[in-house]
């Protein structure tokens, strides 16, 4: 028996829904809006059909582009620059829950040159968003000599996959691993988390970065922190007494995809009802589904992994076949 692949837009039944993909008949959760002639969505929110009629047959507003006062600029070692930016209130509150992220690049180049970024914090109270830069090839490079303005576009949501599963994670043993650049949209995760009454251990390791950047957006006497580098041998023993010896309830892994591969295996092998989400590894581009760039195949389906919410456990099940 073929296992049905279940799979959420992002988007679905936001300000920015239908989107584009309505109009091709490549919507990602409604049936008529694939070609189809009957209804056969898993969608319980406002019908996306009857919304894509009433805006006239076209797609809603699409996220616009803006300009955000850069107001705080640290650069760490020479890879990492953490931006400051001032946004509107709304904004800033539509970028508080994990996995979030928005594109940024320096005004005077032109669109090819947009970034995705996660959100490393985010302050709807005063309108500010924090995100940490890596610096690596020419889009970065690019960002290094602003001060005072930078292109913003946004809200996006889905840089973290197993979102549902994060959610509705309450009172739980919840184990994060996060290294390098990663460790930014960890610190969303884990300030969800908190809010959720979770008991939380948080293996943190530096990556190619100088430090762990993030110590200023931490409350540590809520968390056991651990800081080891994953890479090497007795960072892997670590990780690995770690699952063996407890239970927990969800794990997060913030990297690269061997790295998910592995920790995957050793829940697999030591703790087989652990809820797992990762970051959203995918080359994203546009954002929106068009350019084709994150698509991803899983089971028979061609998965647009931009906007698509999927069950990660399935992911790699599918991969172990």
């Amino acid at each position: 028996m073929t296992k049905k692949i279940i799979y959420e837009c992002i988007d679905a039944g936001s300000e920015y829904c239908p989107c584009y993909l309505a109009e091709t008949n490549d919507c990602i959760t409604c049936s008529h809006l694939q070609g189809k002639e009957f209804c056969d969505c898993n969608w319980r929110g406002v019908c996306i059909y009857q919304e894509y009629f009433w805006n006239g047959k076209k797609a809603k507003i699409a996220r616009k582009n803006f300009i955000g006062k850069i107001l705080d600029k640290k650069i760490i070692g020479d890879n990492l620059i953490i931006f400051e930016i001032e946004v509107a209130k709304s904004f800033a509150r539509n970028l508080k829950q994990p996995g979030s992220y928005i594109f940024i690049r320096d005004a005077d180049k032109p669109e090819y040159f947009d970034i995705p970024m996660s959100i490393m914090y985010s302050d709807e109270n005063k309108g500010r968003i924090h995100v940490a830069v890596q610096i690596i090839g020419t889009k970065t490079k690019s960002l290094v000599n602003l001060e005072d303005e930078i292109m913003v576009r946004g809200p996006y949501w889905n840089g973290v996959l197993g979102l549902k599963e994060l959610k509705t994670l309450k009172n739980s043993n919840a184990l994060l691993i996060a290294r390098g650049v990663a460790l930014a949209p960890a610190v969303h995760i884990l300030n969800y988390l908190i809010r959720n009454n979770n008991r939380i251990t948080f293996i943190m390791d530096k990556g190619k970065f100088s430090e762990i950047f993030i110590g200023d957006y931490l409350d540590e006497s809520k968390i056991i922190t651990i800081e080891a580098d994953i890479l090497n041998q007795k960072g892997k023993l670590i990780v690995q007494e770690l699952i063996r010896n407890n239970h927990y309830d969800l794990c997060f892994s913030g990297g690269s995809d061997p790295q998910h591969k592995e920790i995957n295996n050793l829940l697999r092998e030591f703790s087989l009802n652990t809820k797992y989400v990762i970051t959203n590894n995918k080359e994203i581009c546009c954002g929106e589904g068009i350019c084709g760039s994150c698509t991803m195949r899983v089971g028979d389906k061609i998965i647009k992994a931009c906007k698509s919410q999927i069950n990660t456990s399935y992911i790699f099940e599918k991969e172990a076949e």
